[in-house]
């Protein structure tokens, strides 16, 4: 028999890496003539990093950038072990998780670190880049980081516009630095998991701005200035952003990628499933176990799990799932795949508990599932002889 076990990561407990080897330490005991193959993956938001490199044995970097405040940070990002393609979560550089509540202010916070991020991929030989662009708290669509790669923007008496949102409604020329970048000659996919436009009621401004500490007034400010932006880009790049599905995520950072890199917008679990060429991996086989922090109606929304799941049904291959808990419309699950799961939690505990003790939990629910669907085999074996009887 051949199983897969392909979980994404349980979020604030264990990598995806780390869920793997315990779920494939259950699948050895219960069925040790099986043929394991570990797929950990990812939906391209948060996890995807470490996600990557440790399923291609490549390497986790750090760097000094600046965040979105523009205060000196160390972080990470990573080689794929084929030592050509770069991955980046922009908020490692650029998002929320960095700020207090308190300094939250879109008007304010920049791309730039992301930016920087970029340049390094670029400077060690990395020809394609992966940026994931969930969790930002800019509002900037990108001009930070097209900063960050040389570009200029000025206003209208030529002096550049001060960092984060202020100032973009402002901008009337853009200064292409004679040594830009060719990103004709390299590939940067962004992991885009929302299709909002970049201006409007859909737009970056409206949708996300209150998450980022902007105020109604703000928002609007905000909208007016994107949409000013567009006409300058389009102006003075030819590049039209804004209605392009997905060029409102991260406060308009994939027009941004998308005007200044050449990048391609794309589902984040197309480009994980792409990279780690799991479909080829897991079309014969006889069983695929899943899981991740917490199944409910949310994961029906290209999570990886479900994404595993849909995979599974196009080979007519079962999934089931393991999860650190269960949450309302679960249910809605397997409708798209996921045969049946259950929950690592055993008893009452709080949620601190269960997160120290997960490595226990997870092999001790991993088995107790596996055990079941032993018995159904051997059940369905059993009815078989008995029909040969008849």
């Amino acid at each position: 028999m051949k199983i897969i076990i392909a979980p994404q990561s349980f979020k604030g407990s264990l990598t995806a890496l780390e869920v793997s080897k315990i779920i494939s330490q259950s699948v050895i005991k219960i069925f040790p003539d099986s043929e394991i193959i570990t797929i950990p993956i990812a939906d391209g938001g948060d996890g995807t990093l470490e996600t990557l490199v440790d399923a291609t044995s490549g390497t986790l970097k750090s760097l000094n950038v600046l965040d979105p405040l523009e205060r000196k940070i160390s972080a990470e990002w990573g080689s794929l072990g084929d030592k050509i393609t770069g991955v980046i979560e922009m908020a490692r550089a650029s998002g929320l998780a960095l700020l207090s509540n308190e300094e939250l202010n879109p008007l304010k916070t920049t791309t730039f670190g992301t930016g920087q991020l970029i340049n390094e991929a670029i400077n060690t030989n990395h020809k394609k880049i992966i940026i994931g662009i969930g969790g930002s708290a800019t509002n900037d669509a990108g001009v930070g980081m097209a900063t960050a790669l040389g570009y200029k923007f000025l206003k209208n008496d030529g002096t550049p516009i001060s960092s984060g949102a202020s100032e973009i409604g402002l901008i009337k020329n853009i200064v292409t630095p004679p040594n830009v970048i060719d990103f004709s000659k390299y590939k940067i996919l962004v992991a885009c998991d929302v299709n909002n436009p970049l201006c409007g009621k859909n737009g970056a401004s409206y949708i996300y701005g209150p998450q980022k500490g902007a105020s109604i007034e703000q928002i609007k400010f905000l909208d007016d200035s994107l949409y000013n932006f567009s006409k300058i880009i389009q102006k003075e790049l030819g590049i039209n952003v804004l209605d392009i599905p997905g060029s409102g995520a991260a406060g308009g950072l994939g027009a941004g990628l998308m005007a200044f890199t050449s990048a391609t917008l794309q589902q984040g679990i197309s480009i994980v499933f792409d990279t780690l060429n799991v479909e080829q991996k897991i079309k014969d086989a006889d069983l695929i176990i899943t899981g991740e922090g917490q199944f409910d109606k949310s994961t029906i929304f290209d999570k990886a799990p479900v994404g595993i799941a849909k995979l599974g049904l196009k080979y007519n291959i079962p999934t089931i799932g393991l999860s650190g808990s269960i949450g309302e419309g679960f249910h809605l699950i397997h409708e798209s795949g996921i045969k049946a799961i259950s929950s690592i939690i055993n008893k009452p505990m709080d949620i601190n508990t269960a997160i120290q003790d997960a490595p226990n939990l997870l092999l001790q629910a991993s088995d107790q599932l596996l055990r079941a669907i032993k018995i159904g085999i051997e059940l369905n074996l059993k009815g078989i002889q008995d029909d040969s009887k008849i």
